[in-house]
């Protein structure tokens, strides 16, 4: 059910291959809200959302992507952007709270 879970989120640009250097830095940060646990932490991999889809609209990925990601997911997900000003992805992984 997903009323029971939390999100952590971010976002870079470029390639896909850039998303997976970006996501494995993340990874050994901590978060700011919990100095203890780090970002992403138990997330294996990053891998882009199934279907190839690039949203137009930043709005529009963060609802799919919390539709999409699951707390039992060993990974994080990550949506293209092409809003038209910018190009960009929004990585996300979903945790039981």
């Amino acid at each position: 059910m997903q009323s029971t879970a939390h999100f952590q989120a971010n976002v870079c640009g470029g390639d896909f291959q850039h998303v997976k250097e970006c996501f494995e830095t993340w990874k050994t940060q901590p978060l700011v809200y919990r100095r203890s646990q780090f970002m992403f932490e138990g997330k294996r991999e990053v891998r882009r959302l199934a279907g190839g889809r690039v949203f137009d609209n930043g709005e529009v990925a963060h609802n799919v992507l919390v539709q999409t990601c699951q707390p039992r997911d060993p990974y994080a997900l990550a949506a293209e952007i092409h809003d038209g000003e910018r190009d960009l992805w929004l990585v996300m992984a979903a945790y039981d709270e």
